[in-house]
């Protein structure tokens, strides 16, 4: 139960974010690996963009400060990239994004608003570790994309884009949840062998003092 709330519940808005950043990011990658034509891509992936910040303004949906903030850079990184044709400043998106995240995710105890209060103290050492892991885990993709903007080709860029992010993060919630579920049951068990223990300890003092 523990495992099951905190992990679904911990990324619930990181995931959302990537959910619907997915759809116009492999637009983009997609037409690239084809064509090889960054502007074309980019000329599809800013409009799925609009397209989803539209049915959401119509629909009421919320759009969260991360989405406004991914929009604004698409924004002004593709009018940079428009302007200049240097398809660096696109490429760079990813970069921030996962900086914003990372320096989010560094501050201790982001998971714990997403636990029951009742199991909360019991799972904060998990929760305080893995939120540093994700952390580390945007600032190193970040990086990583940093380092193919200086010094790699678009087409490198695009495939690391399309395949690392979305199968590490698929890989760490995989194995926290794992992990976590794992302690859960460790410790249950404990639990219920401190119980049983501190029973039997009960019975054994009533059975030695004998009546009075």
């Amino acid at each position: 139960m523990i495992a099951k709330e905190t992990v679904v519940g911990g990324f619930g808005y990181t995931l959302r974010y990537f959910a619907g950043d997915l759809v116009p990011m492999m637009l983009f990658l997609g037409t690239f690996l084809i064509t090889g034509n960054i502007l074309l891509a980019m000329g599809l992936g800013v409009a799925a963009s609009l397209v989803q910040v539209t049915w959401a303004l119509v629909g009421r949906t919320p759009i969260g400060a991360l989405q406004w903030a991914a929009i604004g850079l698409l924004v002004v990184l593709g009018g940079a990239t428009l302007a200049t044709r240097d398809a660096r400043f696109i490429m760079l998106k990813p970069t921030v994004i996962h900086l914003i995240l990372g320096a989010v995710m560094l501050k201790p105890g982001w998971m714990e608003r997403y636990v029951p209060v009742e199991v909360r103290e019991a799972a904060r050492p998990m929760l305080t570790m893995f939120g540093f892991v994700w952390a580390g885990l945007m600032f190193l993709t970040a990086g990583v994309n940093a380092v193919l903007v200086a010094f790699s080709d678009p087409m490198t860029w695009a495939k690391f884009n399309a395949l690392f992010p979305p199968i590490s993060m698929l890989g760490l919630f995989l194995l926290q949840n794992a992990y976590m579920r794992a302690r859960a049951r460790v410790m249950l068990r404990s639990f219920r062998l401190s119980s049983q223990s501190q029973y039997e300890a009960s019975l054994m003092k009533v059975h030695f003092q004998g009546p009075r």
